[in-house]
């Protein structure tokens, strides 16, 4: 994939709207070390080590939209109990959710328990209701669903067969948001594909794909026929068919046939990985990308997410360093370099603005950030720190991403006019050196806190201080 195209992408789905509808459910993870069989019974005993619970089905949906930088609405069942308190406190980490639970005393939150062992998952134990609503439970969820269709860009219905997205829920909800002139895509679980009639785009993996043909499909042109069947059938704009390690192939009930390959690298877990490549494509396409585009993009953020452990977020920063990965950095990088074109671009009368940070892992706050501060001035040059200097001010996990692929990743944005890496702990000395004619710095600073506010104040310069936009940051997107 072009990165010029990703990261204009990425920018473009900042603050876009998306109506999240489905099974939530809290994933919980158990990790710890097998060494011997239980003499109980022939089965292993499992020392723990550590556990983690994080927000799964329609959930982790609404919160990799939000950590792409979308405003999301998310709709859900949950019960009264102390497994929905956990999931809401889970959802209120992430930036831009609002969750709108539909409470049912008589049901219990869906929560999956996964026990693994050396990176391996051993057990899966599920705590759920599956039954279906009952008709007028069914009529003042569809009204809840309803409400909320004109507030959003793009619908996405994430179905787990839950209880959540009956048939006449679904049907309702369609008919709806076609009313409303706004997108649905579906991310199906029913084997009756018919349920999912006149969805814009219908997002099955392969085995679900096979259930809904009653077919074992293993070569590509076999698969395509049934995708395209399926769109053909139930008047269903295009099917996006994943399909693991062969990658994802979108089909339209005319035939025409996209395929893109993998973009893993490594599996280490796939637990939400089909989450995350519908929250990609949802808010790519609400971003005003065409939907061959959108898959794209969607397919190289599944390649970030089985890389991960655990149901994953992955931002916009992985999935730009996905890419520049293996591209080396910048060719210019110092400070020398910068200093003769800062001085050029002066003499021919250009504003250079100044910003600097860490951008361990791009995320939609550091967008912001760069857009407000490019819009400001004609060049912008940004202050990297070295991976020295980030261990020093972050500790010795840091950095994830080499200073080489955090350069590479920042000079792909257009809005950046050149990366200057610095090995202090400060940006004072290239602050210096390069006279900007404004330093724009994130947060609530006082102007006479920033570093080097003096320098350029002196010879008539601006500060600008951008507030934070939202919860953001690399450290939140790690421990995830």
């Amino acid at each position: 994939m072009d990165i010029k195209l990703l990261t204009a992408a990425l920018s473009a789905m900042q603050s876009r709207r998306v109506l999240v509808v489905g099974d939530v459910m809290l994933d919980r993870f158990v990790d710890g070390s097998v060494k011997r069989i239980s003499p109980e019974a022939p089965v292993p005993i499992l020392s723990q080590t550590n556990s983690k619970q994080m927000p799964g089905g329609a959930a982790n949906v609404a919160c990799n939209l939000a950590y792409l930088g979308c405003r999301v609405r998310l709709i859900g069942i949950t019960g009264q109990d102390q497994t929905a308190q956990s999931l809401r406190h889970e959802i209120e980490q992430a930036p831009g959710i609002e969750f709108a639970p539909f409470v049912l005393a008589n049901r219990p939150t869906s929560v999956k328990t996964r026990y693994r062992a050396g990176g391996q998952q051993i057990l899966r134990v599920d705590e759920e209701m599956t039954e279906p609503l009952d008709d007028a439970t069914a009529l003042q969820l569809t009204d809840l669903i309803v409400g909320s269709i004109k507030m959003a860009d793009v619908i996405v219905l994430s179905d787990y067969a839950k209880g959540c997205l009956p048939p006449s829920v679904i049907a309702k909800t369609v008919q709806a948001a076609k009313k409303a002139g706004r997108m649905v895509i579906a991310d199906p679980k029913l084997e009756d594909f018919s349920a999912y009639a006149d969805v814009d785009v219908l997002t099955p993996n392969l085995a679900e794909l096979e259930l809904a043909v009653g077919a074992q499909l293993d070569e590509l042109e076999s698969i395509a026929a049934a995708a395209t069947s399926i769109a053909a059938s139930h008047r269903i704009g295009a099917v996006m068919a994943t399909l693991s390690a062969r990658g994802i192939m979108l089909a339209n009930a005319s035939g025409t046939i996209t395929h893109e390959t993998a973009a893993a690298r490594d599996v280490f877990d796939v637990s939400g990985a089909g989450d995350t490549v519908v929250a990609t494509l949802a808010a790519a396409v609400a971003g005003g990308m065409a939907l061959g585009d959108a898959v794209s993009i969607a397919n190289l953020a599944a390649g970030v997410a089985v890389g991960k452990s655990g149901t994953a977020i992955v931002s916009p920063g992985e999935m730009i360093a996905h890419i520049a990965h293996a591209a080396p950095a910048p060719p210019q990088t110092g400070a020398a370099y910068w200093q003769k074109q800062c001085e050029e671009w002066r003499s021919e009368g250009l504003r250079i603005g100044f910003t600097n940070g860490c951008f361990d892992l791009l995320h939609p706050g550091h967008l912001f950030l760069l857009a407000d501060a490019a819009h400001r001035c004609d060049r912008l040059i940004v202050g990297l720190n070295s991976d020295a200097s980030v261990r020093r001010l972050k500790g010795p996990s840091r950095p994830k991403q080499t200073v080489q692929t955090r350069a590479a990743v920042l000079a792909s944005l257009e809005i950046v006019a050149g990366v200057a890496i610095f090995e202090e702990d400060t940006p004072l000395a290239l602050i210096t050196q390069l006279q900007p004619d404004l330093l724009v710095k994130g947060g609530d600073y006082k102007a006479d806190e920033v570093v080097g506010g003096t320098i350029v104040t002196a010879r008539g310069g601006e500060i600008v201080i951008i507030p934070t936009l939202g919860p953001h940051s690399s450290t939140g997107i790690i421990s995830r």
